[in-house]
């Protein structure tokens, strides 16, 4: 019984954490505010988080990862590698982020304010550029190009876009996929 509880506390814990991360941000959203959402007191979210960080990435890795999963069996079902990569593009650097910015801007504030001496709660940044690469490998199989670096690259300018987009600073990134499948692959027609 006690069991069954803890993990419905937890439970209310990361559902409060999510919806106050996504409407108000990391730095606005305080442990109090989750706790009192979640019906439970400040000291019990150390039983389960060691930090406001640790939460977040509790909140945001399994939104994270179950988006990119989508956005692989989106690319799978595409023929030619430049719809493929097209996709995946837009995929990361538009559909991601907008699916929830608020979270997304969440992760970006914590990463840009956290203590450099300490690690990282997850290894979600290997887990993604490690995702990316197969991702990348499959959309373009015929393609002599560094995927690692090319992943890199790519999860850096994710981490870009999103940025600028909390400042309302938005880009075309339909243009700007055309762009990178057109270096990629060579010129084709227009999209």
């Amino acid at each position: 019984m006690v069991q069954v509880k803890k993990k419905q506390v937890r439970q209310a814990i990361l559902d409060s954490a999510y919806d106050l991360f996504s409407e108000r941000g990391y730095h606005s959203t305080t442990l109090q505010d989750v706790a009192e959402l979640a019906g439970v007191g400040v000291s019990s979210l150390y039983s389960y988080f060691p930090s406001k960080l640790h939460l977040l990435y509790a909140v945001f890795e399994p939104w994270h990862k179950g988006a990119f999963e989508k956005l692989e069996k989106r690319i799978l079902k595409l023929k030619s590698p430049r719809d493929r990569l097209f996709a995946l593009l837009l995929g990361l650097w538009r559909d991601i982020p907008i699916a929830n910015i608020g979270l997304t801007n969440s992760l970006m504030e914590a990463l840009a304010s956290a203590d450099p001496a300490q690690p990282k709660p997850v290894p979600l940044l290997k887990w993604t550029e490690e995702r990316l690469m197969r991702m990348l490998k499959a959309a373009l199989p015929e393609v002599q190009v560094d995927h690692d670096a090319l992943s890199t690259l790519f999860i850096m300018a994710y981490d870009g876009f999103v940025i600028n987009r909390r400042l309302n600073d938005l880009r075309d990134i339909e243009r700007l996929s055309n762009a990178m499948c057109n270096v990629l692959l060579g010129p084709a027609g227009k999209r």
